[in-house]
């Protein structure tokens, strides 16, 4: 007897805490990174300096001197002598480690196939990030090296979904699919809520213990509900596997072939593409990677309620991806043209965040404002489950997970620039108004410009790239 509920439903909340998963094992980091520096002076953060009652600290004061905690340095575990460049070099380590992941990973899911490939990444990060808790006492340095290997495994994911996606979505469903790529945004929330509250109660080692803890958890269930396509699915019905064969129209071939990275290389509309993911996560990872140091060093909040501050955004952007989903889905059935859909909604995947963040200047230590201005310009970009991570199956179904690996590649460069440029610019202007309005002054720039350039330049069309020149039996495979 069939299930009830079909089963490309359960691909979808595959899809969604799949992301979820490899976004606790990418953002963890931000969130306990606060709890294990020891300032070499008694930070006091810039909102809170008038009301300290205290006569302010001289230079030579330290943790470790009787009574010299501020709010900011809790009782979370040992604690650690680095510089803002040391800690910048930790965040973006992730990054690293994810570019050099992206180049093979649309290949590895397309010729291993994207059920394995997640299952073997998520694993090892897992393992991975446990590891860090015990050798990083040996040097910054040890952490830094877990931190690219774990962003080499998360760099496996997004490219595996991306072929999930295009073998299981028929193309009416395709922007309710994507949505759930929006498990990100609750990974990232959740986790910088629960590695708070765990940091608080039982110190930074169990922040990352925890989050090991859920990415075997999700293995367990992925194993059994998460199959390559619906082909090889063993409880899909009849009925709904030739309603996806019908409905994908044989624009998606199930054969394996290289993808065409020199057709690739030379369109435009890749291009276009590439640099409006490259602007997204510039904004995206700001907020990642700066989101709980800003709120924590700069507005003045503690470990716990920075974590949850900080994921208000997030938590937002969550429910505005899956509205704009199902919006889409919705102008699709109404007849409105792809490339209209796509082009109209970079307006908020992208104009206006970017605008918004400009503003951040404006709210100086205005608690509210500030918090006001990261939580919708993030809960507007939700909308990009309809721009930049839908646009690769628009482009190439057959090779969705390949054009989103090398636009990630790309991408992923931001995910180390950020944190450096973040750094540089609090070592040379100093933890204040100043500092910070560069910061979210550059995010804006990086929003709306990738947004203009998309408009102008992108495309919904499929390409012509898109064809796979199936192999001759003598031959290996070939490119197109």
């Amino acid at each position: 007897m069939g299930c009830k509920i079909p089963m490309r439903y359960s691909i979808m909340a595959m899809v969604f805490f799949s992301t979820y998963i490899n976004y606790c094992t990418r953002t963890n980091m931000s969130m306990s990174l606060p709890a294990m520096v020891k300032y070499k002076k008694k930070l006091i953060p810039e909102c809170t300096k008038n009301e300290q009652t205290e006569p302010p600290p001289t230079d030579n004061s330290t943790d470790s001197d009787e009574g010299s905690k501020t709010s900011t340095q809790e009782d979370t575990g040992e604690r650690y002598e680095w510089t803002e460049s040391e800690q910048g070099a930790i965040l973006g380590a992730y990054f690293y480690g994810f570019m050099a992941g992206s180049l093979p990973a649309g290949a590895i899911s397309e010729w291993f196939g994207p059920r394995w490939t997640i299952m073997v990444a998520t694993g090892v990060a897992g393992i991975l990030n446990s590891v860090g808790v015990f050798i990083t006492p040996l040097h910054w340095s040890a952490l830094l090296v877990i931190r690219v290997l774990i962003g080499f495994t998360g760099a496996l994911v997004y490219p595996a979904l991306q072929t999930l996606i295009g073998r299981w979505a028929p193309p009416q469903e395709k922007n309710k699919f994507t949505a759930c790529l929006m498990g990100n945004t609750l990974g990232t929330a959740l986790t910088w809520i629960i590695v708070g509250a765990v940091t608080s109660a039982w110190k930074w080692p169990w922040g990352f213990h925890v989050v090991s803890i859920e990415c075997f958890l999700f293995l367990f269930v992925f194993f059994f509900l998460a199959w390559d396509s619906p082909e090889q699915c063993k409880w899909i019905t009849d009925e709904e596997l030739e309603y996806i064969k019908t409905s994908q129209e044989g624009k998606v071939s199930k054969s394996k072939a290289v993808a065409p990275y020199c057709a690739m290389m030379k369109s435009i509309p890749f291009w276009a593409l590439a640099i409006l993911l490259f602007g997204n996560l510039w904004g995206l990872y700001l907020q990642i990677n700066a989101g709980p140091k800003f709120m924590a060093e700069y507005i003045g909040f503690n470990i716990k309620s920075s974590g949850f501050m900080a994921s208000l955004p997030h938590l937002c952007r969550l429910f505005s991806g899956i509205f704009f989903g199902y919006m889409g889905d919705w102008l699709k059935r109404k007849k409105f043209k792809r490339v209209y859909i796509l082009k109209s909604f970079i307006l908020t995947s992208h104009i206006l965040p970017g605008i918004l963040m400009g503003m951040m200047i404006l709210a100086k230590c205005n608690k509210v404002i500030a918090i006001a201005l990261l939580v919708f310009s993030m809960s507007i970009n939700g909308s990009a489950v309809v721009t930049h991570l839908a646009n690769p199956t628009d482009l190439a179904p057959n090779f969705a997970g390949s054009i989103f690996a090398a636009i990630s590649f790309i991408g992923g460069t931001t995910g180390f620039i950020n944190p450096a440029v973040t750094s540089a610019l609090i070592d040379c202007y100093g933890n204040n108004t100043k500092a910070w309005g560069y910061v979210f002054m550059i995010g804006a720039i990086f929003y709306c410009g990738s947004g203009v350039l998309f408009i102008i330049f992108g495309s919904a069309d499929i390409q012509k790239w898109n064809e796979k020149k199936e192999p001759k039996p003598e031959e290996g495979p070939s490119g197109t």
